[in-house]
This record gives C-alpha cells, structure tokens and sequence, in this order.
C-alpha cells in the first residue's frame, strides 16, 4: 500500500495528519537569501542541501506530510526571475531534496506532497510587472496558466510525490486550470486556498490574487470530485473556524488548515507571530471543529510543529501512530 493510501485510510478512520511548516520562511530563518522574484525556489537551484535540512528538522519535529519546495517554482514563477530554463531542474531538485530527508530522518511513512500555486512576480509585489491590469486574477497573463500548471504538475508526478497541494488558490480562471493540471497526473489533490476577513465581516480572497469573489463563492466554482481535501493555508489564524464551516457547506471530504503567523515584507518573512504554544491553542480548535490535516505555512517553524505533534496526540488525537 502506497503512503498516500496509508495517509487516507487514517483520516476515513477519523485520525489526525500533521502537516509540516512553512518551508520557505524556514529556509529564510536557516539564512538563505529570498529571491527578489522567485522567494524561495532559488535554494532548489543553489542551496538544495539547506531545503534538504529544513525537510529533516520538519519530520523529526513530527511532521507526516512534506510539501516539497515547488511553491514559486512554476514558469510563471521563475521565468521572470531569468530562471526560465531551469523549471525542471528547480522542481526535480526539490522533490529530490524531500524525498532524500524523509530517507535520512523518517522512522515511520512520511508523504512527499508537490505544491502548484498562484505565485508569481504579482504575488511577490504587485508592482513587479508594472502596474496591475485592472481586470480580475483570472484573465491576468502573469499568472500560472493551464500549460504552466501541466508542465510543473507532470515534473512533480515524474519526481515521486505522493500527491499533489494546490496552495493559494484565489481565482476561478487559475484555479480550474491548476485543478485540472493536477487532476490529470492522476495523484490525489488537496485544493489550498487563503482567505481573509472582509471590511463587512465575511470572507474573501486574497486582494492581489482573487477576482473578487467571497470564499464561498469561490469554492462552489472549484469543489468537485477531482479532491481529496480541501485546506485553509497561509491564512491568518483568526479565519479558520468560519473558513472551515463554509467549507463543510460545500466539501464532503478532509479538510486541513496551515496557517501563517508573522507579517510579509518582501521577500522577507517577520517572525512576530505566535508561539508554538499559542498556535497550538488556534490547532485544537481547528481539530475540535473536524480539521484533520493540520500544520502551519509561513511564519510556523519546527517548533512549532514539535508543539503541535506532541499537544495534539496528549488530546488522543495520535499523529505518532505512522501512516
């Protein structure tokens, strides 16, 4: 039976999956230089070996799912970056990175998951391209398209991950494209998308990214059958119990939540967020509330996974169990 398998079978028995933290924020905190246009997927290019310790520090804090360095490493990504030539090698690298530190630190199964996502220069600083089109995220050109998505998405399954994670899904046009590109490798999908909390209370997408549309809205439009879960990722912690109940209104399966702690300057990360206790204390909600896949994005370090691990499986909700 294969990793992802084992991961399903644990949560249709009602178990809890840790999830690791935030990788490019850690690659920061670790010293390496964030890419002006490109964040993260740099290291996968020059510094393979640190994206290889941060995987490591991560399992042994407790994690159960790696998501491999492949956030800003799409065409769209890296091509503004003069890194255009080097899709391949930056996404095989980094799947190579995970793969390699769930050999050397894992005592129990470990997934590697590939991560797609909206990033590109317009996430990084609406102004890297010039001003902003002023039509929705969806018909923008600066975002991963189909052929974008299709091409990274056959480079993860190619490199051995065990599923694919869509992260910061906001829009309906890339969205179905990412959604489609990852179905189509035939690994299970998890569909990320980040929230926020609007001036009247409800709940939209991330302004830079989205086309408008509410959180509920948006979900109607990408949740179907393609999914394995959905997740609430790089989302602030105060969001996730209403993101999580609009998603039950709509998504029958698992559902996860990564948040982010800390503030974004770019290409830096600010770590002053919560502790690891204190976001132990946002997790127990999320679990109480029927979240089962449960991490942290940027701003969540090793610690505080090692908190989240140890918190969550006193509660008897074991992640140490293996999957």
């Amino acid at each position: 039976m294969g990793v992802a398998e084992v991961i399903f079978g644990r949560l249709a028995d009602g178990e809890l999956v840790i999830i690791d933290g935030g990788t490019g924020s850690q690659l920061q905190a670790e010293g390496v230089p964030m890419d002006d246009v490109a964040w993260s997927a740099r290291a996968n290019l020059e510094q393979p070996d640190v994206v290889q310790h941060v995987h490591e520090a991560y399992i042994r804090a407790g994690a159960e799912v790696l998501i491999a360095n492949t956030f800003a490493a799409s065409r769209a990504a890296l091509e503004p970056a003069g890194l255009g030539s080097r899709v391949a090698e930056a996404n095989r690298s980094a799947v190579r990175a995970a793969l390699r530190a769930r050999e050397t630190a894992a005592t129990r199964p470990v997934a590697v998951a590939g991560s797609m996502s909206s990033f590109c220069p317009i996430a990084m600083d609406p102004e890297a391209l010039g001003s902003p089109l002023g039509g929705p995220a969806s018909e923008d050109p600066r975002f991963p398209s189909l052929a974008d998505f299709r091409e990274q998405a056959e480079l993860l399954a190619e490199a051995g991950v065990d599923l694919i994670v869509l992260e910061m899904i906001d829009a309906e046009g890339y969205g179905r494209a990412a959604v489609q590109a990852a179905a189509e490798t035939g690994l299970p999908v998890w569909l990320g998308i980040s929230p926020v909390r609007l001036d009247d209370g409800t709940l939209g997408t991330l302004p830079e990214l989205g086309d408008g549309d509410s959180f509920e809205d948006l979900l109607s439009v990408l949740v179907g059958p393609a999914l394995a879960a959905v997740t609430v990722m790089h989302a602030n912690p105060e969001v996730t119990l209403d993101a999580i109940e609009i998603i039950r209104g709509h998504f029958a399966g698992h559902i996860g939540v990564y948040a982010e702690t800390g503030n974004w300057e770019p290409p830096s990360w600010v770590f002053d967020g919560l502790t690891p206790d204190e976001y132990l204390q946002e997790a127990i909600t999320w679990a109480d509330r029927g979240a089962q896949l449960i991490g942290g994005c940027c701003g969540v370090g090793p610690e505080h996974i090692r908190v989240l691990a140890d918190g969550l499986a006193r509660r008897g909700l074991p992640p140490d169990q293996g999957i």
